[in-house]
């Protein structure tokens, strides 16, 4: 009979399991702040990513036309200012050459993020253009003022 008692007084103590309603909304409203934090912080890094990818690209592309100067004395004509599609003349002259296996285009390739290709002075020079995102990589501007020559 005195253990019955005893149990009965912690029993009615002890609090019943479970969150109130408040607890849950404020845990509910803290997770969807931090998730909010992140994807703000992960969009830049991928900013950045794409960014990293296109210096690499043009560093690629220069390095064909470089061959390509090599080989013919001069580089691949296209007076007109060039979109670099991959499907495009620019890029199948230099796939043919076997100077790449297939030509680079933006990581977005939705306008104005694209790679353009231009010859000038009887095909002495050229001119590759393009955009950055951010300004992540010192050499470069955000923005489509950047441009490539030999």
């Amino acid at each position: 009979m005195i253990k019955r008692k005893r149990n009965y007084i912690l029993r009615k103590h002890v609090s019943p399991g479970g969150f109130t309603l408040i607890e849950l909304l404020v845990v509910i409203a803290i997770i969807g702040v931090l998730a909010t934090i992140t994807m703000v912080s992960i969009n830049g890094l991928r900013a950045r990513a794409r960014d990293d990818r296109r210096a690499a690209d043009m560093k690629a592309i220069r390095d064909a036309l470089a061959m390509y100067q090599v080989q013919y004395a001069t580089y691949p004509s296209f007076t007109e200012e060039t979109t670099l599609t991959g499907n495009d003349a620019f890029s199948s002259e230099i796939v043919s050459d076997r100077l790449m296996q297939n030509v680079p285009v933006d990581p977005t390739n939705v306008s104005p993020y694209v790679y353009t290709y231009q010859s000038s002075n009887g095909d002495s020079t050229y001119v590759l253009k393009f955009c950055m995102e951010t300004d992540y990589l010192k050499s470069y501007t955000p923005g489509c003022g950047n441009t490539i020559g030999p």
